[in-house]
């Protein structure tokens, strides 16, 4: 079953005048999208009216600001500019191709034969770029498969792994390091069923601040 997570922008769940100055920032807002959406959970993200029967100024700025950081982090996806390669695709049916990891639909998957459940699927480009947000999606309507994954960035000749974590789902998106490659590599380290992804997407935030958790979910 899907998750929620509730929360309110402000310290309680009704408008009182004396916690306008404690409504969370549009950076604490993008933190929270990161840490539930970013997780594969639904955000029920409580605004509640003032006195007057409107969102309170600053509750409406903090909004604002949050959408704005939003459209400038996912505006673009740089994982388009690549050429795709994956090490194995389902019975070699375009219907399963790689590209579809890249199309920004939910409706096509990338998928592998039934056997195949550790596969790869790299992104390669014509000169390194630089990231640090990516997203991953399963095709849910097959289920959640996927039980552990790793991303790897060519460096030096060799792979190194930059991220881990477990399960993906309805969308995970780790933020971290900034990473600068000319190929990346999704690593499906385990899965119950032969994997069907989704989405596979790599992002630049603008605002990113290198003093940060580069931890998963971030």
């Amino acid at each position: 079953m899907p998750a929620e997570v509730d929360v309110s922008i402000r310290p309680g769940w009704f408008y009182h005048a004396s916690e306008d100055e404690r409504v969370r920032t549009s950076e604490d807002l993008v933190d929270l999208y990161f840490q539930s959406v970013g997780r594969g959970a639904g955000l029920l993200l409580n605004v509640p009216p003032d006195r007057r029967g409107r969102i309170h100024e600053r509750d409406a700025a903090s909004l604002a600001g949050m959408k704005a950081r939003l459209d400038a982090i996912f505006g673009a996806d740089l994982a388009r500019r690549a050429e795709v390669v994956a090490s194995d695709v389902r019975g070699g049916d375009a219907r399963f191709a790689p590209e579809n990891a890249l199309d920004g639909r939910r409706d096509t998957y990338w998928a592998t034969d039934d056997s195949v459940t550790m596969p790869t699927l790299e992104l390669c480009f014509a000169a390194p770029i630089a990231f640090d947000v990516v997203s991953l999606r399963e095709f849910l309507p097959l289920g959640q498969r996927v039980d552990a994954w790793a991303l790897d960035a060519w460096e030096g000749g060799a792979w190194r792994e930059f991220a881990r974590g477990q399960s993906i789902g309805n969308r995970y998106l780790w933020r971290g390091e900034r990473q600068r490659a000319e190929r990346v590599r999704l690593r499906i380290v385990a899965a119950a069923a032969c994997p069907a992804i989704a989405e596979f997407a790599l992002h630049r935030d603008p605002g990113h601040d290198p003093g940060r958790d580069a931890g998963g979910g971030r």
